[in-house]
């Protein structure tokens, strides 16, 4: 019975720093051994956020700040911006590499194979003055 005491203690501590459902304890106790299992669920969560809401319609190169990624997906994930067609002939430079807009609408702009926490200096590069258009961004888990 002394042996058991510790194991429930240590349960109960367990517990209280968990969501109830989250947890499943399995004790089991034979002889002078005894085994604790636990269980738990993580949801997967991404964000992909951009610093600058809006930016000056002026050809050349205008920063849009940082690009901070989170995903906890243990498969990785990949961000992808979307764009107005007013932009399809402009260029996005994550950390200094172009990743031009095509026509699509759509490009992948970062991608990771596991979890991972990462900022990205964002710039947008226009080839002319007065183009306006919307680029937004959006993190996908694999």
């Amino acid at each position: 019975m002394k042996l058991i005491k510790p194991v429930v203690a240590v349960a109960a501590l367990c517990a209280s720093a968990l969501p109830a459902g989250a947890f499943a304890p399995s004790v089991e106790a034979g002889g002078a051994q005894f085994t604790i299992s636990l269980v738990g669920y993580v949801p997967v969560i991404c964000r992909a956020n951009v610093d600058v809401t809006t930016a000056p319609a002026v050809a050349g190169t205008t920063s849009l700040g940082m690009l901070k990624e989170f995903c906890n997906s243990p498969r990785g994930y990949q961000v992808v911006a979307d764009y107005s067609p007013q932009l399809a002939s402009a260029t996005l430079l994550v950390d200094g590499v172009e990743v031009p807009l095509s026509d699509a609408g759509s490009t992948v702009v970062s991608q990771s194979d596991s979890a991972k926490i990462a900022d990205h200096d964002l710039a947008l590069e226009m080839p002319l003055d007065g183009q306006t258009g919307n680029i937004s961004f959006r993190i996908e888990p694999r």
